[in-house]
Parts: structure tokens; C-alpha cells; sequence
């Protein structure tokens, strides 16, 4: 593990298994809870923050949604509900959103974002500079499930 980074542990429930990733260091935490929907930021000075969720709708909604219509509707598409339409139709007419799904860009400051859905749960950074880009995807990279 790098220096600049800590370990952080995420649980959305009880019965839900505990993620792991490795932040970088000097945040502040903020937490939010709906019932059984969690999210976990580590924020930083300069604005930019890493999360991991299990919120439908991730930090990087509107970033999403300004890549096009087609790539918000995949990515936040009601998984079940297109299974059980294609399989009412007796074939994939319409293609599953797959397990691990990684969406990229810049917001409107200019700055760097990322989202990477794994399973039922999201993780990913927003207004990163571009001095910290490396920094952060590192820290992506050390996401693990245990």
C-alpha cells in the first residue's frame, strides 16, 4: 500500500459482506444513511472526494447524465425488471447492465471523475485534479470484498 494511503472499511448492513479500500490520507469523513442505503466520502480541502455507495443514484449522477440519455439509462437501470422483461419476451432484447461497469471524464470545473459500479455497490471520486488523478485511480484499484 502506498504512503499517502489508509484503509477504510465500508459495510452497508449487518448481513452484507465488509469492502475495503485504501484512501488517500487527510479527509474528512462524511456519512449518510437511508434505511438500508449507506454512503461513505472522504473528502478533501481541495473539494475532491472518493466514496463508496450503495445508493441508486451515486455522487456522479449528474456527471453520468451528462454523457447521454442511453448511458444514464444503462447505468441505472432497474436490473431486475430487465431480466424479467426478457425473459417474458423469451429472449435478451434488452442488454443487462453487467456486474462491474466503469463510467469516466471530466466534470464542468474541468476537473476528473470516476464511477465504478461493482455489484449492488458504487465507488469512485469526483473534482479531482489532474496532479491527483493518478493518486486516486491507485486508490480504486485497492477495492476489495471480504
Amino acid at each position: 500500500m502506498s504512503k499517502d494511503l489508509t484503509t477504510v472499511k465500508y459495510s452497508p448492513a449487518q448481513a452484507h459482506p465488509k469492502y475495503y479500500l485504501d484512501v488517500p490520507k487527510e479527509y474528512e469523513f462524511k456519512g449518510y444513511e437511508v434505511t438500508i442505503e449507506r454512503e461513505r466520502r472522504y473528502v478533501y480541502n481541495d473539494s475532491s472526494f472518493i466514496y463508496i455507495t450503495n445508493f441508486k443514484n451515486t455522487p456522479n449522477y449528474e456527471n453520468i447524465k451528462n454523457l447521454g440519455d442511453s448511458v444514464l439509462q444503462f447505468r441505472f437501470q432497474n436490473e431486475e425488471l430487465t431480466k424479467n422483461v426478457n425473459e417474458l419476451l423469451g429472449t435478451n432484447k434488452i442488454t443487462v447492465l453487467p456486474d462491474t461497469f466503469e463510467l469516466s471524464g471530466m466534470n464542468k470545473k474541468s476537473l476528473f471523475w470516476k464511477d465504478i459500479k461493482i455489484g449492488k455497490v458504487s465507488i469512485g471520486y469526483n473534482n479531482v485534479p489532474k496532479e491527483k488523478k493518478e493518486l486516486f485511480d491507485e486508490s480504486l484499484k485497492t477495492f476489495r470484498i471480504k
